[in-house]
């Protein structure tokens, strides 16, 4: 049975998440219309008086002649005015007036599109840098930061991590210079305190040669304070799977 192994230290991985109305305007007009009457008054004329004169002479008898005339005449007379109201006739044009239709306006060409050239990834160097390294096989427990720039790139990690939002999880990234046909990985779970709580024995797929894996290590452990994984040891297999062999297998530690 081919295999080679290496041991590494502590890994720890816990998954969480948080995340994190307009004004009224209002008018009002109002209109105001005032009527004006004129009134006209007449001034009446006056009437003219009437005179008596009487002469006396040495005679016994008198003859009374009256000499007054009443004249009575109107002067005033009243005029009045109608005026006829004027209507307004409509004037119509002899000829129909033609607006002149806008042209229509040329449609822009659209621009051609540049070409984009997909470049591929770069691979990556070779022999991994910060891996720990012993007879061809390199390891390493990667950084927040390196995990989660790998799981956004590969969906069955990303489908995996979920777990790791209850259960006590870890990571490890892997490398074979002749490549691998399965990987093993054994480590233990501990309490804040470094207490053994059980082991974990995960078993991986295969990798090419020279190609980083990396592999979550999931463990059935439910995540109370600040439990972590240790003493890693990775395991490259040459010869194959056995069958029946589980992906994750833990075995808790009786107090």
């Amino acid at each position: 049975m081919a295999r080679t192994g290496i041991n590494l230290g502590n890994s720890q991985f816990q998954v969480g998440a948080r995340l994190k109305k307009s004004a009224l305007v209002l008018a009002l007009c109002l209109a105001f219309s005032a009527t004006s009457a004129d009134a006209a008054t007449k001034k009446p004329t006056p009437t003219p008086t009437a005179k008596a004169s009487v002469k006396a002479s040495p005679k016994a008898t008198v003859k009374p002649k009256p000499t007054a005339k009443p004249t009575s005449k109107a002067t005033s007379k009243p005029t009045v005015k109608s005026t006829a109201p004027t209507t307004a006739k409509p004037t119509a044009s002899a000829e129909p007036t033609v607006s002149a239709k806008p042209k229509p306006k040329p449609k822009p060409k659209p621009k051609p599109r540049k070409k984009i050239r997909l470049t591929p990834s770069p691979k990556p160097k070779w022999p991994p840098v910060d891996f720990e390294f012993e007879s061809g096989i390199y390891a390493k427990v990667p950084t927040s930061k390196e995990l989660v720039s790998v799981i956004s790139a590969k969906t069955n990690l990303a489908s995996q991590v979920k777990a790791c939002s209850e259960f006590v999880c870890g990571a490890v990234q892997v490398a074979a210079e002749t490549g691998c046909v399965w990987w093993e990985v054994n480590s233990q779970v501990l309490s804040k305190e470094g207490v053994i709580l059980g082991d974990l024995r995960t078993i991986s797929t295969p990798s090419a040669v020279k190609e980083i894996k990396t592999i979550l290590l999931i463990s059935p452990e439910p995540i109370e304070t600040l439990e972590y994984i240790s003493n890693i040891e990775v395991i490259c297999h040459q010869d194959p799977r056995p069958e029946g062999a589980s992906a994750a297998t833990y075995t808790k530690v009786v107090e």
